[in-house]
């Protein structure tokens, strides 16, 4: 081999080495970053410093794909960010057509730049008012390359040179310009999916933002009409019997007219002298007397099982056997358990009305029944009452108003359902309008002996006498005796 020979292949070496470390250095540089405009400014200013390119611009092909769009220029007075190039339109838009470097030299010589040039700035939009972006250009241009910037032939925009002096581009570096370009274009394409998943993540952040803040609205709306909802449903349960009120919003009553015949056994209670009272009293204390006795005994209606029909004045109306039934017999047994219980109640009551002033004594009296009755909706389509009617009912009223003061009188039908449970004495018939037999009737004293609920303790309180007897802790009946006869003696 000649030396003239190894000094060339020295200098192409030297020249491989010298691109390879251009293509290291710039791609060090171009990569460092994600952000579009940094790695766009970033190739120019490179190219100028490796390859003394002092007019240069990138364009990426824009969304719709017919055009391509100025992201950054160099060496130019007007910059044209944002110019627009049609593809297949003058050098640049041809190089994007066809994907092919393309090289100019001597262009004052040739007019057809000139109309090019003119092809390229267009409005970026047609039609409309907007002051068009122009696209940068030297004037005296001699000279221009336009290289494509591909990913495995998938264009992703253009890199255009050109300059005031005649083919001032080296055909050697076309190689090497094209390699930068492509790498150029490959970070301009990891910028741009990064930027679209910034974007989107961002926007995902907005919706997750928004939904957050729809469902802070939402569930204090929901909150706040749940709330209104129980306010309403409070409200609504103050008219319902809790059974009948419990149906209906669990779905068991359809709230429709609907009824059916069913035994039940029917409780109906009046107080006796109470439409004297009113003429004694002021509204205001009677209407607290009334609603403290109603109060009282709904509770305990409430409590043995009862549903209560309604409210007459005075008197109440409760009957068991419907929605919910224990069975005949266990109805019957806890609706006159429950009255006696309303009794015993009654005489409290009646103890603090006497120390409020109220000296006139209310008695209530109580009928009880056991008998097939109609029970259910009645009404019209657009009002409803749940209640329960038929001869049951006429009978219960009827045992009532027969009924002594603070006593309860039931029916042979209840007696025969509760006798086991209940001591009861035999009362006199009654007729009962629309029964043509005599009804026989019992006064229920408590309970039997043998009943789980008989207790052998006493307690009653009247004006002037309190008395507890429990003869499971009397140790001297002779004694107690002794001192039941003193109390008579003073009575007589």
């Amino acid at each position: 081999m000649h030396e003239n020979d190894i000094d060339d292949v020295k200098r192409l070496l030297e020249r491989r080495n010298n691109e390879i470390n251009i293509i290291e250095k710039v791609a060090s540089k171009i990569n460092k970053s994600l952000d579009m405009d940094v790695i766009a400014n970033t190739m120019l200013e490179s190219m100028h410093e490796y390859f003394d390119f002092e007019h240069s611009m990138i364009l990426l092909v824009d969304q719709n794909e017919s055009s391509l769009k100025v992201i950054a220029t160099y060496g130019y007075d007007d910059q044209g960010i944002g110019a627009e190039v049609k593809i297949g339109v003058g050098v640049i838009g041809m190089v994007a057509k066809k994907k092919k470097l393309m090289r100019l030299g001597n262009m004052g010589a040739q007019k057809q730049y000139v109309n090019a040039i003119k092809e390229q700035v267009q409005p970026v939009n047609k039609g409309k008012p907007l002051d068009e972006i122009v696209l940068p250009g030297l004037q005296n241009a001699e000279s221009q390359v336009a290289i494509p910037m591909l990913i495995e032939n998938e264009l992703i925009g253009v890199f255009s040179v050109e300059s005031d002096r005649v083919n001032i581009f080296d055909k050697s570096d076309e190689l090497i310009i094209k390699i930068l370009a492509n790498q150029a274009a490959s970070a301009l394409q990891n910028a741009k999916l990064y930027n679209l998943e910034q974007q989107r993540l961002r926007e995902l952040d907005r919706a997750h933002a928004e939904l957050a803040d729809l469902n802070l609205n939402l569930e204090k709306k929901v909150s706040d009409r749940t709330e209104e909802l129980v306010a309403l449903s409070e409200k609504l349960s103050k008219y319902f019997s809790p059974q009948v009120y419990d149906s209906i919003f669990s779905g068991e009553l359809d709230v429709k007219i609907q009824t059916q015949r069913k035994p039940l056994t029917v409780f109906f209670c009046d107080l006796q002298g109470f439409t004297h009272l009113t003429e004694k009293l002021e509204p205001e204390i009677l209407t607290e007397i009334l609603t403290e006795y109603l109060t009282a005994m709904s509770r305990i209606a409430i409590n043995w099982g009862g549903t209560i029909d309604k409210y007459i004045g005075d008197a109440i109306l409760v009957f068991f056997g419907d929605p919910e039934s224990k069975g005949n017999k266990e109805d019957a047994i806890a609706c006159v358990s429950m009255a006696l219980e309303m009794l015993d109640k009654l005489e409290s009551l009646r103890e603090g009305w006497r120390e409020r002033g109220i000296a006139s004594s209310l008695n209530a009296r109580i009928g009880i029944h056991s008998g097939v009755c109609t029970v259910g909706n009645f009404g019209s389509e657009d009002r409803l009452d749940y209640t329960v009617i038929g001869n049951g009912v006429n009978l219960a009223s009827r045992l009532e108003s027969s009924a002594e003061p603070n006593k309860i009188l039931i029916s042979e039908d209840t007696y025969l359902l509760v006798k086991d449970e209940m001591k009861c004495v035999k009362k006199q018939d009654i007729s009962v309008k629309g029964i043509s037999y005599p009804i026989k009737t019992y006064e229920v004293s408590g309970f039997s002996a043998n009943s789980d609920s008989y207790s052998s303790k006493l307690v009653k309180s009247i004006p002037g006498l309190s008395l507890t007897f429990d003869p499971n802790e009397i140790e001297d009946n002779d004694r107690a005796m002794k001192l039941i006869s003193e109390i008579l003696s003073r009575l007589v």
